[in-house]
């Protein structure tokens, strides 16, 4: 997988993905090619890859993760993933073409027909746990959402904190000031929802790591991080989007 992330070459590509897919026949081990991050890796090499055999073999791989696996809990992760990869619109793309092996054209069919019914069951929960998982948080409507934050919040303490520590560790390891930006973002929503959230932040380690970013090079980084660490500070809360502006173009380093 980590020489897939690099973007090899298609040859290289083709070769692993093979052996991916018959790895995939295997129940056990479907559920591990999740647990490697392996779906937002393939769906990032189908939607730039133009070499039919490499996209055949992703798209056979992504069948066998729907198919193979024993429990619906783990086909159901898979689907969901699938579909905040959008891996829907590359294969509403991927229709456009013709293609002369007669499996792509049933492996599209077949993984439209299942990504469709879990779009219909996608909660936003769903949604933002997957994305977490995924570890590639973009602004997407629920981190936006006051309704999102006010229904769910609690939800982030399932699974021993399970979310909030992949929030926490992607502070502190990821290099992308989108990805920064968004998960000071959510800990700092959480915070703010939770009542003990400044409390479990805290202990968990993300005080410390949202402080760190105050003087990151990126300015969206900074804000958000100021805007969290004032939540993690105070209480009142509705004067914090202006004070951090003001606060920024006094001192914007």
């Amino acid at each position: 997988m980590s020489v897939l992330a690099g973007k090899p070459g298609f040859q290289i590509q083709y070769q692993l993905i093979f052996c991916l897919w018959c790895l995939a026949y295997d129940s056990k081990l479907a559920v591990k090619i999740y647990d490697y991050n392996a779906i937002p890796i393939l769906a990032d090499i189908l939607s730039e890859s133009i070499k039919e055999k490499v996209i055949r073999i992703i798209l056979a791989t992504f069948r066998n993760l729907l198919e193979k696996p024993e429990e619906k809990e783990n086909i159901h992760n898979h689907a969901l993933s699938m579909v905040t990869c959008k891996v829907l619109k590359h294969l509403s793309l991927l229709e456009q073409r013709k293609f002369d092996d007669s499996d792509i054209t049933d492996d599209i069919e077949f993984l439209n027909e299942i990504l469709a019914a879990s779009v219909q069951d996608l909660s936003s929960f769903d949604e933002y746990s997957t994305e977490i998982k995924s570890g590639r948080l973009e602004w997407s409507p629920v981190h936006k959402s006051e309704k999102f934050w006010r229904e769910n919040t609690v939800r982030l303490n399932e699974k021993n904190y399970e979310l909030l520590k992949m929030l926490v560790k992607l502070l502190e390891n990821s290099r992308d000031p989108l990805i920064l930006s968004v998960a000071a973002h959510d800990i700092g929503e959480y915070v703010r929802h939770y009542p003990r959230g400044k409390h479990v932040i805290e202990q968990l380690g993300g005080k410390m790591q949202v402080m760190q970013h105050l003087k990151h090079e990126d300015s969206d980084v900074r804000y958000e991080a100021l805007l969290a660490v004032q939540k993690l500070l105070v209480h009142n809360w509705e004067y914090l989007d202006v004070n951090c502006k003001q606060m920024l173009r006094m001192n914007p380093h």
